[in-house]
């Protein structure tokens, strides 16, 4: 499944987000959960023993304001207060400076500030070669650069990235040796023309949904081992991309057509299934849908960049407009029901509680892939298109990173990951399954089977040692793990981790 191109935001003093306008003290709260998501309330300690980083609450709320306010040269020495090694940051805000400088026609302090702030700072020859030219001509260098509240809020990120580095922190293990074997039980050849962007078990495991092309396959793993067909799911006029279970009944499932719109289906108990209705808004198509946590009404996200909510008869119960997900996003719900996650930018994670529009972010480095949320609701895999998946903690009000898996291949296709309870797995354009340990990072297995990308996986939660995969090839994988070597690995696994953590504590 193709992923589109990031498309540039707009501008202005205000405009954060295309087509949205956030409040001063909104933008405030969004970007300090950028600094803080990184792990400084859990992980503060070891990250002070990084190179020159020695972080303080109350100094990066000040850090924040200076910024945001447009006061350069006290953020430069708040800066120093929390960060010894300061050059490189400074640079980012000294070139913040200047820029707000020349807007402002005030061309004789922005040669001051290059030429004695920017000039004379470690590594700063190929910038300041860079920046010269916007003093001879700034009205047309500047032609089209951000400007005000948006490039403040970009510096801050940058900032946040280069204060804590995730990559110092992530774990970069190759497959280990030892790694969990694995059987194919059943190659499962799709109805339809289409290749398989989307598989999803049911939540009592008995079903298995997965599309192809404008088709819905369904099957039905019993307990005697068998798996049959159902009748496919036919009725969309475009490719379908979105499946998602009724959590409340496994015989009712959604699924979404490109840019098109919502179908509500019903398998009977005969295995018989039926379309039980088609949920639409005039003029515009679908992205994602999902379920509300009691089953009674239906959420989609909207080509738009809207959020719509519609009762099971089809009446519009809820709009928010505005840019709260993108041309291609996933849709989840956490475990209270009260906030929908989206992606609202490329690299932007919104959590948005739609009774009062409040919002939250977590903010990526890369552009978002895809994401996963838990069964317990407590953590979100979310895939990334430099080819690293990042899970993080989402339990408290600022969610804060865990770990980072590598090893899944991506250049252009929607690949996804999925939780298998003590492991986490993804597809991969390399045409392998990826297995890795939740707790240490490490990758503990691949499974070979495809011919084409593997663009899905899921894990059937009722009989943990299965999960299926889905690909370009046409064909729908069922796996299960070897029972022996998954206790075996799972065990060496946390015995690593445990080392780990011991190894960490006598360090500090």
């Amino acid at each position: 499944m193709d992923l589109p191109s990031t498309s540039s935001q707009g501008g202005g003093n205000e405009v954060v987000r295309s087509k949205t306008v956030l409040k001063r003290t909104k933008l405030v709260r969004g970007v300090k959960s950028l600094l803080y998501s990184f792990g400084y309330d859990r992980k503060g300690k070891s990250l002070e023993k990084g190179p020159g980083i020695e972080l303080h609450k109350e100094l990066v709320d000040l850090f924040i304001e200076q910024i945001i306010d447009g006061k350069c040269d006290e953020s430069q020495s708040t800066l120093l207060d929390i960060c010894k090694d300061a050059d490189k940051k400074s640079l980012l805000i000294l070139e913040q400076k200047l820029y707000e400088l020349l807007s402002d026609d005030k061309v004789i302090e922005a040669c001051k500030t290059l030429g004695l702030e920017i000039a004379p700072l470690n590594k700063s020859d190929e910038i300041t070669r860079e920046l010269s030219p916007l003093i001879i001509s700034p009205s047309e260098n500047l032609c089209g650069q951000e400007s005000g509240t948006r490039s403040r809020k970009r510096v801050l990120k940058n900032l946040g990235n280069l204060l804590l580095p995730k990559k110092s922190l992530k774990p970069n293990h190759p497959l280990v040796k030892g790694k969990v074997s694995y059987k194919t039980v059943q190659t499962l050849m799709s109805h339809g023309p289409g290749e398989v962007w989307f598989t999803q078990f049911s939540h009592c495991g008995r079903y298995l949904a997965a599309t192809s092309g404008n088709d819905v396959n369904i099957w039905e793993f019993r307990e005697s081992g068998e798996i049959t067909r159902l009748n496919p799911l036919v009725g969309h006029v475009q490719p379908v991309s979105y499946i998602t279970w009724r959590i409340s009944n496994d015989f009712q499932l959604l699924t979404c057509g490109v840019e098109e719109n919502v179908k509500r289906w019903k398998i009977s108990p005969t295995g018989d299934v039926s379309c039980l209705h088609t949920y639409r808004k005039e003029n515009l198509g679908t992205v994602s849908c999902v379920w509300d946590r009691n089953g009674e009404s239906i959420f989609a996200g909207l080509n738009n960049g809207s959020i719509i909510k519609w009762n099971l008869e089809g009446e519009e119960v809820g709009l928010w407009d505005g840019t709260r997900t993108t041309m291609i996003a996933d849709l989840a719900i956490t475990l209270d029901g009260s906030e929908l996650i989206t992606t609202c930018e490329y690299d932007t994670i919104l959590f948005f509680r739609w009774e009062d529009e409040a919002e939250r972010f977590i903010y990526e480095d890369a552009d978002i892939v895809s994401f996963s949320m838990s069964e317990d609701g407590c953590y979100l895999l979310v895939c990334l298109a430099d080819e690293r998946i990042n899970l993080w903690d989402i339990q408290g009000e600022n969610p804060w990173w865990v770990m980072t898996y590598e090893g899944y291949r991506r250049n252009r296709y929607v690949v996804r990951a999925c939780f298998c309870e003590e492991y986490i797995a993804s597809g991969s354009e390399d045409s392998m399954v990826n297995i890795w340990c939740t707790v240490t990072g490490r990758q503990i297995s691949q499974f070979v089977g495809h011919s084409g990308a593997v663009n899905c996986v899921s894990w059937n939660r009722a009989h943990p040692l299965m999960l299926a995969s889905g690909g370009d090839d046409h064909i729908v994988q069922a796996w299960d793990f070897d029972p022996d070597d998954y206790l075996s690995v799972l065990a060496r696994e946390f015995n690593f981790w445990s080392l780990m953590q011991f190894n960490q504590r006598m360090n500090e």
